[in-house]
């Protein structure tokens, strides 16, 4: 597996990912049109693609080539996945909340409290964040 290729490009692709997914959730909430919300779901699946090619040096996993998480041996890792696949599944309250009290503000901070649960889970199954 190459090493990591940029963190800048891992970090400008994973805010990119953030904000588009919490403008595309937003814009959908406010009622766009499909072809307008699939503009920032787009940019926020090219943001991932971004941050993983920074991390990895790859956009893509080659077929067959990607990481194979284990479960964890430690009791201290076993509890840290589930706790961030909590963390995970909490963004979506939290996010529904933001909408309902309309805050574009907490909305963003909803998606980055998920893609963050995803990030570090992965990273503590592989040792790689994508």
């Amino acid at each position: 597996m190459p090493e990591r290729n940029s963190l800048p490009e891992l970090l400008v692709g994973l805010i990119i990912a953030i904000g588009a997914l919490a403008v595309a959730v937003w814009g959908a909430a406010q009622q766009w049109s499909y072809l307008r919300v699939l503009v920032p779901v787009s940019v926020s699946w090219a943001g991932y693609l971004l941050a993983h090619h920074g991390e990895t040096g790859r956009f893509v996993d080659e077929p067959g080539v990607g990481d194979s998480p284990d479960v964890p041996d430690s009791t201290v890792k076993q509890v840290s996945v589930v706790a961030l696949v909590v963390v995970m599944a909490l963004a979506f309250p939290l996010g529904i909340h933001a909408l309902v009290v309309d805050s574009f503000v907490r909305l963003l901070v909803a998606a980055a409290v998920f893609v963050g649960g995803y990030v570090a889970g992965h990273l503590l199954l592989t040792g790689s964040a994508f």
